[in-house]
């Protein structure tokens, strides 16, 4: 007989099986393959990965059999969630569940003859998720192409969106910038931070702490992804491919284009910028090295030559005071008590407002730019958080660092003024080289150097304390640094400020160079201001806790005479002293003085603190 006539043969006598009312002995004992008998029942499930459960393992029975075979009764599926209740727990907040109904058998379809795949996970993986996401250009870019030549190492789908836990992010960074760029960074990151397989893969293995050190990661990290670029802008989502290919996002024929999609305007130039760069790497980037060794050599001379004069300067104050104490000398002077407690002009009105602008404009562009410096420690992340995020953050540096520029020009203009008081003319060019290096001026001469030498045998007991007129030499150092430093600091600040309009001046690698010598030029200015320039002016054992003078613009005549002995003798000479005598500075002036000195004082001492606990701790 044929196929076809024992089919028919056996249906004919089911049918008259049941007209006769008679079924299946309750005994009857048969397997399902005696009816299931295609080769994926029969031969391919048993090679499965469910092949030990059987059938009923997945499917629930049945009480009929007599209503089975002719398809009144069907067993029931058992929940994958019955063995599998991890996964099932997972999927519950898939996206494919969530969105869109996806069951365990729309993947898993060929569940009969379901085998392992241990050594090619990830390429059923890819097959089994472009036959519905039919993405030619994540099979064709960087990370697919690997995959599905064997590589273990490169992503495939679930390393990036999970696996059974795929979730509902909104990877649209047009639309949801911010869940994308942490989908991406985060998602990045995992794979690329991993020293041992990036070299495996002849990758860089510090591409990503390359990137956290510049402003888009610093940013990053702070946590205000949508303020900067993440990995996918620059590298895209799925068309990942190497530098060197035509169609890549970082080639360098389309890395213009790619920084347009942010920096609106820019100059080709602009593209020169280097994202990932290490200013260690001599060979790869020469200037970026030499730019960064010469900061870390500027930051050591400087620190490494005033904290040496600080150091020796207390040593020989405190020590000297004591000896006074211990033999109970009282410093001589040679004014009575009237005429030593007279006060004497030193700071005019401009003099004070423009310093106390200073001192309010250096404070906010630290507060508001060293969390981007040190981004990573706690600190950092709640300094940004009071000020409203990043970008605030962003506005008052700007709104800050204008009021120092201002000031700068106006200073400079004081200077110009000073040099040149009639004018730039011929009558007003007469004796411009006395003013600019005489005793009133701030300009460094020959006699600071004098004084100089003096001090230090001072301090090793060789000699007595030097005279000086109306400026000392770490007082000229103070005024100078901020005209170099509002050159570097400031200079490169306009340039980070707008890198857009300075592509069209300078390459993209000049913001590079910026960056290093913005940022290690504030480290400079305020470790040097909050250590030295605050010991120099009031922790010195003679004026501690704070000297007011900034203030008020006053001291006593007895201490003109005792720290500036030749301009106490020149104004004598000259007969200005008296026109320099004012009254006592009022109550209300010393209080609101002592008030903001002291809160300025400790203030910077307090950061102090927290940047060497961040040196060494953080």
């Amino acid at each position: 007989m044929t196929d076809k006539s024992w089919t028919i043969a056996l249906l004919l006598s089911v049918f008259l099986l049941m007209l006769s009312g008679h079924a299946y002995p309750s005994n009857v004992k048969i397997n399902c393959t005696d009816c299931h008998d295609n080769n994926k029942f029969k031969t391919h499930y048993k090679g499965s990965v469910h092949g030990n459960i059987g059938c009923t393992g997945c499917h629930t029975s049945f009480e009929s059999l007599d209503r089975h075979v002719i398809l009144k009764e069907k067993p029931l599926l058992v929940s994958c969630g019955k063995c599998h209740s991890e996964v099932e727990k997972a999927y519950k907040n898939n996206f494919h569940y969530l969105y869109e109904d996806f069951r365990c058998y729309d993947c898993h379809y060929e569940i009969h003859s379901l085998k392992p795949e241990k050594d090619n996970f990830k390429i059923a993986v890819t097959k089994n998720c472009t036959k519905c996401h039919a993405n030619n250009e994540y099979v064709l870019s960087g990370h697919g192409a690997a995959v599905m030549k064997g590589n273990k190492d490169s992503a495939t789908c679930s390393d990036c969106h999970g696996l059974h836990d795929t979730k509902a992010y909104h990877t649209s960074s047009e639309k949801y910038a911010l869940e994308a760029r942490e989908f991406y960074n985060r998602t990045c990151k995992s794979c690329h931070s991993d020293r041992e397989m990036m070299k495996r893969n002849n990758l860089s293995p510090d591409t990503v702490k390359y990137y956290e050190e510049t402003y888009h990661g610093k940013v990053q990290d702070l946590g205000y992804p949508t303020s900067v670029a993440g990995c996918a802008d620059c590298h895209t989502t799925h068309n990942i491919l190497a530098k060197d290919h035509p169609d890549s996002s970082i080639n360098p024929k389309n890395l213009t284009k790619n920084c347009e999609k942010c920096h609106h305007g820019i100059h080709p130039r602009f593209a020169e910028y280097k994202a990932h760069p290490d200013y260690k790497d001599r060979k790869r980037y020469p200037l970026l090295y030499l730019s960064f060794i010469t900061m870390v050599a500027l930051l050591l001379t400087t620190f490494g030559f005033y904290w040496t004069h600080t150091l020796l300067w207390w040593r020989k104050v405190y020590w000297e005071k004591h000896r006074l104490e211990e033999l109970g000398i009282k410093p001589e002077s040679p004014f009575t008590h009237e005429e030593g407690i007279q006060e004497i002009r030193r700071f005019s009105i401009k003099d004070r407002v423009m310093h106390l602008l200073l001192i309010l404009s250096f404070f906010g562009l630290v507060i508001t730019g060293f969390p981007i410096k040190y981004h990573s420690t706690p600190w950092a992340k709640v300094l940004i958080q009071v000020m409203g995020g990043a970008h605030n953050a962003g506005l008052y540096h700007r709104a800050a660092a204008i009021v120092l520029i201002g000031l700068f020009f106006i200073a400079l203009w004081r200077c110009l003024h000073f040099i040149f008081p009639k004018g730039f003319g011929r009558e007003g060019r007469k004796g411009w080289m006395e003013r600019l290096f005489g005793p009133d001026s701030l300009m460094p001469n020959i006699h600071d150097w004098q004084q100089f030498k003096g001090m230090v045998k001072w301090f090793f007991n060789k000699g007595e304390y030097p005279k000086f007129d109306r400026w000392t030499y770490w007082e000229k150092f103070d005024f100078l640094a901020i005209f170099w430093g509002m050159v570097i600091i400031g200079g490169s600040g306009i340039t980070l400020w707008a890198p857009e309009t300075a592509s069209y001046i300078y390459p993209g690698w000049v913001f590079n160079i910026a960056s290093i010598f913005h940022s290690e030029e504030a480290l400079l200015a305020a470790i040097f201001i909050f250590t030295v320039h605050f010991f120099n002016t009031h922790l010195i054992p003679t004026k501690f806790p704070m000297d007011p003078i900034i203030f008020t613009g006053s001291y006593k005549l007895e201490e003109l005479w005792r720290f500036r002995t030749l301009e106490y003798e020149r104004l004598v000479r000259e007969k200005k002293l008296d026109d320099l005598k004012i009254k006592h500075p009022g109550i209300s002036l010393k209080l609101i003085s002592s008030m903001f000195g002291h809160a300025s004082l400790w203030i910077g001492l307090l950061f102090t603190l927290i940047l060497l606990w961040t040196f060494f701790f953080a």
